[in-house]
């Protein structure tokens, strides 16, 4: 064993008292963005149930996650859509008791769900922020045209209230030097961005422990 891996665990655990001190500064909401190879690569899969699971022990409350399908063939992204849903589905059916998710299609459609009561995951399968506003306008104005709402009555309030995630992330993270994608594009706009170099499927529970503790350590603005 080398000087750094003997100091990993005292640094997990240094790290661990450092966020626990300041409970109230830990994010509520925390979304992921990773890449369609992220997840079909079993240790991949791994990774976001060990950030997912750590997460929820700092008392995170929501954690979105997307998955950036890149393939352009509309059958391919399909398919691949279709085995990510599989492979989420029998993860997330070990998940401890009170943990909810809702993974969305490829067209914003609700594939599968639980109801959660302290804790819940989203995940959207190359469904982007982008589409999920379209969507929502388009709902409503079809609800204008059938008569059961009036113009005037609509405001950023109503619009938010049809999108599919309703809740505001208070940090973005994204892995392997990527740029961000269009996820959640209405409800991000004050969160926090986290980059990192590394790969999501070498990400380690040190690495989430230090993506909290830099989100304590800022000064949160709200485009101020």
């Amino acid at each position: 064993m080398d000087l750094l891996s003997f100091a990993y665990p005292f640094y997990e655990k240094f790290l661990t008292w450092q966020i626990t001190r300041s409970p109230l500064k830990t994010p509520k909401h925390v979304a992921i963005i990773l890449k369609e190879t992220d997840l079909l690569d079993v240790k991949g899969m791994e990774k976001l149930l060990s950030a997912i699971t750590t997460l929820r022990r700092f008392k995170v409350e929501f954690v979105s996650v997307y998955v950036d399908i890149l393939r352009a063939n509309p059958q391919l992204k399909t398919e691949i859509a279709s085995t990510l849903r599989a492979r989420l589905e029998e993860s997330f059916s070990n998940f401890a008791e009170g943990t909810g998710y809702t993974i969305y299609g490829l067209e914003g459609e609700v594939k599968s769900g639980l109801p959660g009561k302290d804790f819940f995951v989203y995940v959207s399968l190359g469904f982007g922020g982008r589409d999920e506003i379209t969507r929502a306008v388009l709902t409503i104005l079809e609800e204008v045209k059938a008569g059961t709402i009036k113009p005037e009555e609509v405001d950023e309030k109503m619009l938010e209230s049809h999108l599919l995630v309703k809740h505001e992330p208070d940090i973005m993270i994204r892995s392997g030097g990527q740029k961000l994608s269009d996820f959640l594009v209405w409800q991000s706009v004050y969160s926090e961005l986290y980059f990192t170099d590394v790969n999501w499927k070498d990400v380690r529970r040190l690495d989430i422990l230090r993506l909290m503790r830099d989100f304590q350590k800022r000064q949160r603005r709200y485009g101020k």
